[in-house]
């Protein structure tokens, strides 16, 4: 599992690495690890840049909206096509929370 990133962003993270949620960090090749974290440190960069993710309740003091989550490939995408091979996003529960995800270009092991 990634954990400490928030879950918007480690769904779009493991999306940009090719990695399927469910797959023990133990099990990850050197490439895949190297991936996985340039994919990590892409995505927040990006969050940064575009002022956080606006899916919900959150607020930027002052009450501005984040625009990151208008970047995204998979979270709360939930049924629909992935951008890279058009197969519907899933929704999973991973640890009790939605975790989305496409299962073709994150195929689980």
């Amino acid at each position: 599992f990634v954990a400490g990133i928030g879950n918007m962003y480690a769904d779009e993270a493991l999306f940009a690495a090719g990695v399927h949620p469910l797959r023990p960090g133990g099990s990850l090749s050197q490439d895949e690890i190297e991936r996985l974290h340039t994919a990590i440190k892409q995505v927040l960069w990006s969050a940064i840049g575009n002022k956080g993710a606006s899916v919900n309740t959150y607020f930027r003091p002052g009450g501005e909206l984040g625009t990151a989550h208008f970047q995204f490939k998979v979270a709360h995408r939930g049924n629909m096509p992935c951008p890279s091979c058009g197969t519907p996003i899933q929704r999973i529960p991973v640890r009790n929370r939605g975790t989305y995800f496409c299962p073709k270009c994150q195929p689980e092991f």
